[in-house]
């Protein structure tokens, strides 16, 4: 059989391939629409940033129009002859333009409506708006105000139908096919190869260990959470929303008297004199439990306790630590949200939840605008868990991945051994402090991530250890120690501030960690060799992740109000100064001095005295009455829930009223 142009335009697949590229130019269009529209919000955006931002956009695009057309795709490329019929290729067509007129409504509407809410809309508008009455009026008054919007939005509906590439004018059932036995292998094959490329669209591509493509992935080719909303589009986060479900709102208090209960914003009379600009090296730790120290162990096992840490123990006896350090969630993408942003974790991580391109006011931004240089180091592609995407959000000016280190010293599954990536990260430490800049960096270790990679050169010098993971623990340990040792000398050595956090806890090998404070028990501390800080343990002070910001902004003396969840723990002045809040799974936790209260369901579930009952093994809940600070506690509890819900709803997480108009 010859085989000619026009019959392979007339193929239901190039059909397909061809009107997918038309909805890919109409989605751009929208999207310097959606910019030009609200362009008052995007001061700051070049003509080069928003290339940028629109090649990075095409692969939400992708992933949009492949969700919305898969049935399509599907239709248009099994291997079945009707797809040659006219009346076939008719249904196909009244699909295609259903579902992809329906996108240009959802986007045309969230150009008009990003002007309130700041963020592309999410498949929680239908529970937010689901009690309004009068959702015609607002739709006429959208479409009377925004005409321009909703003209736009016309003209590409009917580019859509003018511009529908449909050759296929007549049947061809019994025309000239090719035997069977070579189209439907040769077509089988093309299916499977459009629903592979059609899985590589909707994931944003096909790298094995790649994370799917989700709403905070758009902040790595912007500058600002906000302008995550040009990179979007409102298909797509609709439809990758549509399985959650957004907080229920709790209404504990009138909204008039919740900042004088419990109020997130900081430092709004602030100390006066000179910001001290000392550089800042933060050290987040892959899994380091409290649990793996020998220093806050020292009474276990009648003292014979040694823990993993040989190095870390004796930093810390040379630093101002905490002897209850808490992490404010359970996984690594929780640990940036709260050491930087202020924000706990609370249900869902922050990084994967429906509010995740909301508008934070984070540490790394914040020290830039006071002249830092700012990097961040992870020795994992550069894809992995997001981190680069919300390091960038957040105002890391550079991030130093696999992707700059190279893959010489993979540990096969994870990442890049510990030891030489701080040896790396030393050497560039060494950089940024040669620069007249100072200099706020982090880097976040990786070995004692599951499966506890050990460098084969060191297999027999880490044996110690119950299980895998304190092994690695040891050898992490050694890294840091190596770090240390390279850098100890420096002259900005001493004008240093070394902060120290886990992400999260690891493995629980001892029973007296294993329940719900345990499992969020890290080591919290910060670390002057220039004396800018007492050497202590602190027994009183209790702290967490999202006290790590304020109390760093507090060393620096920091002249401006800010928004956070935590507290300068150094602070004695501070309101909350001994609280800690985490969450596990919808069981929320509230510290204060030596009581811990849970809640769940905006219920009281469970009172302790930690300090006396480290294993909670017994619930005063019976004995509530006996706890007379505990009417304050819960207090404070629900105005810390309804601040959260509230502040994450109408995108207020910064010191101003208004996030969108940062």
């Amino acid at each position: 059989m010859k085989i000619s142009f026009d019959s392979i335009r007339k193929q239901p697949g190039v059909v397909m391939v061809v009107n997918f590229a038309i909805m890919v130019v109409i989605y751009m269009i929208m999207r310097w629409l959606f910019y030009y529209m609200n362009i008052q919000h995007f001061q700051d955006v070049t003509m080069s940033d928003m290339l940028t931002m629109s090649w990075g956009g095409m692969r939400f695009d992708l992933s949009a129009l492949c969700y919305l057309n898969a049935l399509c795709v599907i239709l248009q490329f099994l291997p079945f002859k009707c797809r040659h019929t006219v009346k076939y290729q008719r249904l196909v067509k009244i699909i295609f333009w259903v579902v992809n007129i329906l996108g240009i409504v959802v986007n045309a509407a969230d150009i008009v409506y990003f002007e309130f809410g700041g963020r592309r809309t999410t498949w929680t508008i239908f529970s937010e708006f689901g009690g309004e009455s009068n959702l015609g009026k607002i739709f006429l008054n959208s479409i009377i105000g925004y005409w321009k919007v909703w003209l736009a939005g016309i003209a590409l509906i009917a580019a859509i139908v003018f511009f529908y590439y449909n050759p296929v004018k007549t049947n061809r059932l019994k025309d000239d096919f090719p035997k069977n036995k070579v189209y439907y292998p040769i077509h089988s094959a093309i299916f499977v190869l459009a629903l592979v490329l059609t899985l590589a669209g909707l994931r944003g591509g096909l790298a094995w260990k790649m994370h799917p493509l989700r709403q905070d992935s758009a902040e790595i080719y912007c500058k600002k959470p906000l302008e995550a909303a040009i990179v979007l589009n409102t298909p797509f986060t609709m439809i990758t929303t549509m399985h959650k479900k957004g907080y229920a709102t709790p209404q504990f208090f009138k909204q008039e008297e919740l900042d004088g209960i419990f109020c997130p914003v900081r430092n709004k009379e602030p100390k006066g004199g000179e910001m001290r600009k000392l550089n800042v090296v933060v050290f987040l730790m892959e899994s380091f439990s409290m649990e793996y120290t020998g220093f806050f162990n020292r009474e276990k096992d009648k003292g014979l306790y040694q823990g993993y840490t040989p190095f870390l123990d004796s930093l810390l006896s040379q630093s101002y630590c905490f002897e209850y350090g808490f992490a404010n969630g359970a996984r690594s993408v929780d640990c940036m949200p709260a050491s930087f942003g202020g924000i706990p974790r609370y249900i869902d991580p922050y990084c994967y939840y429906l509010y995740s391109n909301n508008n934070l006011q984070a540490l790394p931004q914040m020290l830039r605008d006071e002249g830092y240089a700012t990097a961040f180091f992870h020795g994992a592609p550069n894809t992995t868990l997001g981190f680069k995407a919300f390091a960038n959000s957040i105002g890391f000016e550079k991030y130093y991945g696999m992707d700059e280190y190279g893959d010489k010293d993979f540990d096969g599954t994870w990442a890049i051994f510990d030891e030489p990536y701080l040896e790396y990260f030393a050497g560039k430490t060494k950089e940024y402090a040669s620069g007249v800049k100072p200099f706020f960096l982090t880097v976040f270790t990786a070995s004692s991530h599951e499966p506890f990679p050990i460098p084969d050169k060191y297999k027999d010098a880490f044996t110690r250890g119950e299980i895998p993971m304190h092994r690695s623990i040891s050898y992490a340990d050694y890294a840091i120690k190596q770090y240390f040792e390279k850098v100890k000398n420096e002259p900005w050595f001493k004008n240093t501030i070394f902060v120290f956090t886990a992400d999260h806890c690891g493995v629980a090998y001892r029973d007296d960690y294993n329940n719900d404070m345990g499992r969020f028990l890290i080591p919290i501390f910060f670390y002057t060799p220039g004396g800018q800080l007492p050497v202590k343990c602190d027994s009183t002070h209790l702290v967490q992740q999202t006290d790590i910001m304020p109390t760093v902004l507090g060393l620096l003396n920091y002249q401006k109000p800010y928004f956070s969840f935590g507290k300068d723990a150094l602070d004695d002045s501070e309101q909350y100064v001994n609280y800690v809040f985490n969450d596990r799974n919808g069981t929320s936790m509230y510290y204060l001095d030596d009581l811990m209260i849970q809640y769940r369901n905006n219920e009281l579930i469970g009172i302790y005295e930690f300090k006396k009952d480290f294993s909670l093994k017994h619930n005063q809940i019976a004995m509530k009455d006996q706890f007379p600070q505990l009417p304050y506690m819960q207090r404070q509890m629900e105005a810390i829930l309804q601040q959260y819900i509230t502040r994450m709803k109408e995108n207020r997480l910064t010191s101003k009223e208004k996030a969108l108009n940062d």
